[in-house]
């Protein structure tokens, strides 16, 4: 069963007041990303990669990350980060038979971007561009931006073929508030709950693990990129009581959700400003 990323959309801009770590954060669709103050640390399989201020980059799709934004003394953490389905990346490097994607997936930094690419990429973090042209049209100009990405050098590495986890982790993304069970998740991959449960088992995680981290990823990035309360949130994510969602996410992250957003003596004020513009699956 495959859940496809649409090919279109919007960026999102993230702003944080105080200095954040999250570990093992994982995207299902890859990200161009832009550090526009302070710094961004991202350590994937223990390879750490630093961006600071003007920096452009490539983040991978699943692939676990600890993404610590640190602010510098004068200013807000701020960043944007683009969305861009892995299918399109693949259809741009196959028409470039100058560029290989690296074997492994890591954050990539991308050197030397010209100012016709940082254009493109302003274009495409402004969500009202995104309905201003037709679908073939906004495919081929990502796709120019993900060409002067890789002729920069952040180039997607190859992922291989997905995990059961991540197959499923895609699936309870298009409806987290969903009440998924282990019987909807066997159905949907044609196998019986004792398989799936076992299968799952031999990728070191269980359907409740990966359920529960899928919600609090999302919410993670709903506090990062929204406005909406913290009761809201834990509804967008499948919890009726907000107590439990806050207990659930502390367990995940460490912090409580308010922490994110600011009033905690441990993070002084994190997240207190957050704007909006358009994705979904952005966090950290």
């Amino acid at each position: 069963m495959q859940h496809e990323t649409p090919l279109l959309s919007a960026g999102a801009l993230i702003r944080q007041a105080g200095r954040a770590c999250f570990h093992r954060l994982v995207s299902t669709t890859p990200a161009l990303v832009q550090v526009r103050s302070g710094t961004k640390v991202v350590i994937i399989r223990d390879t750490p990669l630093r961006f600071t201020a003007g920096d452009f980059g490539l983040l991978p799709d699943h692939q676990p990350m600890t993404i610590e934004n640190i602010p510098n003394a004068a200013q807000n953490y701020e960043a944007r980060a683009l969305p861009i389905s892995r299918h399109l990346f693949e259809e741009t490097y196959a028409r470039l038979a100058s560029v290989a994607p690296p074997r492994t997936p890591l954050a990539m930094k991308a050197v030397d971007l010209p100012g016709e690419a940082v254009a493109l990429f302003d274009f495409w973090c402004s969500p009202e561009n995104l309905a201003t042209l037709p679908s073939a049209v906004a495919t081929v100009r990502l796709m120019e931006l993900i060409t002067w990405f890789a002729l920069s050098g952040a180039v997607l590495g190859n992922r291989g073929s997905l995990l059961l986890q991540d197959r499923l982790r895609q699936m309870i993304e298009t409806d987290p508030a969903h009440g998924w069970t282990l019987g909807h998740a066997a159905s949907a991959f044609h196998m019986s709950e004792a398989t799936l449960r076992r299968k799952l088992a031999a990728e070191n995680t269980s359907f409740t693990e990966t359920l529960s981290d899928t919600r609090m990823t999302r919410a993670l990035a709903l506090l990062q990129t929204t406005m909406l309360s913290i009761a809201n949130i834990a509804q967008e994510v499948g919890y009726d009581s907000p107590s439990q969602f806050a207990a659930r996410f502390k367990d995940r992250f460490g912090v409580n959700p308010r922490d994110v957003r600011g009033g905690s003596a441990i993070f002084e004020r994190i997240g207190t400003e957050v704007a909006h513009i358009g994705a979904d699956k952005i966090s950290a």
